[in-house]
């Protein structure tokens, strides 16, 4: 087994591939050429590269940040980047920790009973469901959940960041998919012990099957399990994008489509503001989320190898 440093020495290399790939993509020139012609004022769009235009972006960038040790400014005058991410980023991570826990307590709750009831009628409600909520699109569910909240208890202000419970019902929506993510995980992962060796030498002694299969069979599946926690982040942050746009939510998520440009309309003239700084330092932040994830899984995994 690869020890903590190995890993993480190996995945920073990743990471930070990965943030060179986000920063070539971001500072890529994009100003379109706009013109009118003829007697109907035809617009026309254009665009050149320039590889001029792409060095500068980017030298301008690192130049920034090595000489002012600042990650710029954003879209509003005199209010940094710095000052954006601490204003959004705290809102998801009350979304992200709520997530995180109710899809890794209750899929793995879910999984269990997922597999004690694989051959019984009530696996309609194990796998049935499981594999049914993994089938239909997140954001329709979002969608769904959300009428009927806004119409069947319009009363409670569940959609309202001025309650302290704001965070509350994004990161329940949040955590559907990644839920399922872990119960199936989970639920391969038990059935994955059957047959085995130690298992058979257990039940001879006479144990009971509540004992073989929390005390022996979870306990070496969760190593499998706590490897996917990186995985499990992905899905908890890309289902982040989806339920903090939808419902308008005002986390790191919500303005990542703000900085891109995504809510601004087109006209003529008018280039949509593209906060190229705010962008890679929104990237680096879900970077390290998913990093924090994978070494929370990998320390659950080490304190119980030490039991």
């Amino acid at each position: 087994m690869e020890n903590l440093s190995q890993t993480l020495i190996k995945n920073t290399i990743l990471y930070i591939i990965v943030l060179i790939c986000l920063i070539l993509i971001v500072f890529f020139p994009r100003n379109a050429d706009i013109a009118v012609s003829g007697r109907a004022a035809t617009i026309e769009y254009g665009y050149k590269f320039s590889w001029k235009q792409y060095k500068e972006n980017i030298s301008n960038y690192v130049t920034n940040l090595v000489e002012n040790k600042s990650l710029g400014y954003s879209r509003f005058e005199r209010v940094t980047v710095e000052d954006e991410i601490k204003r959004y980023f705290p809102n998801s991570l009350k979304i992200i920790a709520t997530a995180f826990l109710i899809s890794l307590i209750f899929g793995l709750a879910k999984g269990i009973f997922d597999y004690r009831n694989r051959f019984k009628r009530k696996n309609l409600l194990g796998n049935g469901l499981t594999w049914l909520f993994q089938s239909i699109p997140d954001f329709f569910l979002v969608i769904c959940i959300q009428w009927i909240i806004i119409f069947w208890i319009p009363s409670i202000k569940l959609f309202s960041q001025g309650n302290w419970y704001s965070f509350i019902l994004p990161g329940l929506l949040v955590s559907i998919y990644p839920m399922m993510y872990i119960s199936r995980i989970t639920s391969l992962s038990i059935s994955s012990q059957e047959g085995l060796p130690y298992i058979q030498v257990a039940r001879s002694k006479g144990f009971s099957e509540e004992r073989v299969l929390y005390k022996h069979i979870l306990k070496n599946s969760l190593e499998t399990i706590l490897s996917h926690m990186s995985s499990l982040m992905i899905y908890i942050l890309s289902n982040l994008l989806i339920v903090e746009y939808l419902i308008g939510y005002e986390g790191i998520a919500y303005r990542l489509f703000v900085a891109m440009g995504i809510t601004k309309n087109i006209t003529f003239g008018y280039h949509p503001m593209y906060e190229s700084n705010l962008i890679v330092a929104i990237g680096v932040c879900l970077l390290i989320t998913v990093i924090s994830a994978q070494i929370i899984g990998f320390m659950i995994k080490k304190g119980l190898r030490l039991q």
